[in-house]
Order: structure tokens, then sequence, then C-alpha cells
């Protein structure tokens, strides 16, 4: 019976170091899509041209929607387990499912304004070099 505990214990402080891995590599890629999309947009936009105001602010919207999905994830990468004496093995257990579970729910809700800032981004840039 020790073995399988243990296996488990394992198994949820692998999956707890996948998650956490997960949203470190997708808030290091939705940070790096501002500057990428922004290069992007220089070179598909002439300097010469003058969009105004309202048509600069909904070109700037798939940055800020990269910056949205940077924040979301990195309020799941900060998230971590509770330091204190557990007695038991399986309060401990529940606490990282608990722990897994927030990170899950922060890396889909961060997922969102990343693929909306991918789709909007996109199009915007089609959009301008067309």
């Amino acid at each position: 019976m020790t073995t399988v505990q243990a296996h488990l214990e394992n198994s949820a402080e692998d999956s707890l170091a996948a998650t956490q891995a997960f949203c470190g590599l997708i808030l290091k890629a939705s940070l790096l899509a501002i500057p990428v999309y922004l290069g992007l947009f220089m070179i598909a936009v002439p300097f010469d041209v003058d969009a105004g105001v309202k048509r600069g602010i909904i070109l700037a919207t798939p940055a800020i929607e990269f910056v949205a999905a940077a924040v979301i994830y990195s309020i799941g990468f900060l998230i971590t387990l509770p330091d204190g004496n557990q007695e038991s093995l399986d309060s401990l257990s529940r606490i990282r499912n608990r722990t897994i579970r927030r990170k899950m729910r922060f890396i889909l809700l961060g997922s969102a304004p990343l693929l909306l800032g991918v789709l909007s981004g996109t199009v915007l840039l089609l959009k301008a070099h067309l």
C-alpha cells in the first residue's frame, strides 16, 4: 500500500511541476508576442501613413490583449502550494489537486485573450498590408 501512495504523491508532484512549466512557457510566449506583433506591424504599415487616434488604438488592441493574457498567466504561474506542515497525506494530496485546478483555470482564462490577440492581430496585419 505504501508504494501506491508514494506513486500517487509523485504523480501529483509531476503534474504540479508540469502545469508550472506550462504556465512559464505560455507566459514567455505571450510576452514575446507583443514585440513580434509590433515589429510585424511596423513592417506592414508604411511610416508616412497617418492612422489617426481611433484607428491607432484599434491597431494597438492585439498588444493590449497580449498584455492581459500575460497578466493572467503570471497569476497562474505565481500560485504555489501553501507552506505548513501537513499531518496527513490525504490533505496534502487535496491541496496539491486544488492548486493544480487553480493553475489550470488561469491557463484557460489566459488562453482567451491570447487567442483573441492572435486572431485580431492577424486580421489587422492582413488588412493593414492589403
